[in-house]
């Protein structure tokens, strides 16, 4: 695969490690990574970020029973440098019992990338949330964040 491939790769392994309920895949996405949610504290590498997904709620089948889908996705690879520059939108749906389809979570999300040995990693990735939804299905305690900004629009 060449640069461009790889690194959208890493970008739908995002989005397909959550959505299936494999959080050690998840977190190992940043082990050499930071992620951080806009207006909250950064988690870096595997073991902050595994460590702090023990407020997402997860159902008899395995899964938090949601779809990350990433859309209108701006790619800027610097080949020479052994760096990239992304940016792209994300909507996040869930359906669970009880609980409809629907979108609870559409964000903008800006990642970094490094090559190292020829591979490809998350060197940063920052979700600035727009649009929150229905959030209860998702998280056991919903944020003070989310809801401080949900209360502000």
């Amino acid at each position: 695969m060449d640069s461009r491939d790889q690194i959208l790769h890493l970008m739908n392994l995002y989005g397909f490690t959550i959505d299936t309920g494999d959080f050690d895949g998840f977190a190992e996405l940043f082990a050499l990574g930071e992620w951080t949610m806009e207006g909250g504290a950064s988690a870096k590498g595997k073991a902050q970020l595994l460590a702090g997904m023990g407020d997402i709620r997860v159902y008899d089948d395995g899964t938090p029973r949601t779809k990350h889908t990433t859309t209108n996705i701006d790619l800027a690879i610097d080949e020479t440098a052994g760096t990239a520059k992304s940016q792209c939108y994300v909507t996040v749906f869930q359906q669970a019992t009880d609980f409809p389809l629907q979108v609870i979570f559409s964000g903008h999300y800006f990642d970094d990338f490094a090559r190292v040995d020829g591979v490809w990693h998350f060197k940063k990735r920052l979700i600035r949330y727009q649009l929150v939804g229905d959030m209860s299905a998702h998280v056991k305690t919903p944020t003070k964040l989310i809801d401080k900004y949900k209360n502000a629009r």
